[in-house]
């Protein structure tokens, strides 16, 4: 199952409910966690950190002026299209400069997709680009840049492979979330449209590591120091506490984090496990979600407060960084990146 379309469609009335509640929530909330080192961004959504101390974020826009009716399975989709798209490289210093621009962004009523992550490795960029957009050669892919010069190397999608093979056994959709790379070089690919995690190597491509016919909606992997792959997933229907972290060791799963509630990040931190949490579940319906730290005890919070947060990273100075406002719930809804500094 598409990630776009969980949040879009499926959980529709948690979204509804969550923008009738902000006027309200807008004057509750309290002060941003932390310390916002870029702010009034649109979109923004992956985080990672290059060799040389850079905040590396993914910006998926603000859409633009030309209109745009999509079909799909669920009926049509209204969007506003634009190259406000971008990725931007925050240096240890604060400075902020702009990578890539004019990347086309796709704002359909409920959120923009467009850029999702920007990775670098080994002298690389990796970029993860979905959008609901049709006829985009870009939907759906991930393209390998050189760092140095910004030209492309390769672009390659799991696209034909669903086509081929729909591991998970449901509707044929592809949408790749993340990467990572494992001692031999191994990329390993999170796919929430598959609902499976691919390995790639230029010499085999494309292989199946696991899928999970449940729609848990696979949003982010990570490997550990000793091997093993830890996968987050946002949870079947977004529902409350569908959310989790698995940890696969010597091919098998070995534990599982459950309980969780829209899980859209995790980052693996020596024997620390964190995990973002998109939105949170309570008493009084949706809230504003955060960061947890996950241990064989249960969850611990971190961050609370955030609205719509989604990417996490580990900077050199040890403090968390996190990307939040990753969707519009209403007009003027702030976004952007703030600073956790774990030795508070």
């Amino acid at each position: 199952m598409r990630l776009q379309r969980v949040i879009t469609v499926s959980v529709l009335f948690v979204l509804v409910l969550f923008a009738l509640a902000l006027p309200a929530l807008a004057q509750d909330l309290p002060p941003l966690p932390g310390e916002e080192v870029i702010g009034d961004l649109s979109a923004p959504r992956g985080l990672a950190f290059d060799a040389d101390g850079n905040l590396i974020v993914a910006v998926a826009g603000s859409g633009g002026e030309q209109e745009m009716v999509a079909p799909g399975p669920e009926g049509e989709t209204n969007y506003r299209v634009g190259l406000t798209g971008s990725v931007l490289s925050m240096a240890a210093d604060g400075t902020v400069n702009t990578l890539l621009q004019g990347i086309a962004s796709y704002a359909s009523p409920m959120e923009t997709t467009g850029v999702y992550r920007a990775i670098p490795h080994d002298g690389s960029l990796w970029l993860l680009y979905t959008t609901g957009g049709p006829f985009n050669p870009f939907t759906n892919t991930i393209v390998e840049l050189d760092m140095a010069t910004g030209f492309p190397i390769r672009t390659f999608s799991p696209w034909q492979f669903e086509v081929a093979n729909n591991p998970d056994g449901n509707e044929i959709d592809s949408n790749v979330t993340d990467l990572a790379w494992t001692a031999d070089g191994t990329m390993l690919i999170s796919d929430a449209g598959a609902n499976s995690l691919f390995s790639w190597t230029e010499a085999d491509g494309l292989a199946l590591v696991a899928t999970w016919p449940d729609n848990s909606v696979p949003t982010s992997v990570e490997i550990a120091d000793n091997g093993d792959i830890y996968v987050g997933f946002l949870g079947a229907g977004l529902a409350p506490g569908a959310g989790k972290v698995e940890r696969w060791s010597n091919g098998e799963l070995a534990e599982t984090f459950g309980g969780l509630n829209a899980v859209s990040d995790i980052l693996v931190d020596g024997d620390t496990v964190y995990a973002v949490e998109l939105v949170r579940f309570g008493e009084q319906g949706p809230g504003p979600g955060g960061v947890i730290m996950l241990t064989a005890d249960g969850p611990t919070p971190v961050v609370d407060g955030l609205l719509a947060p989604f990417g996490i990273a580990k900077g050199p100075d040890g403090a968390l960084y996190v990307s939040y406002g990753t969707i519009a719930f209403g007009p003027g809804m702030p976004a952007g990146v703030v600073k956790i500094d774990m030795d508070m």
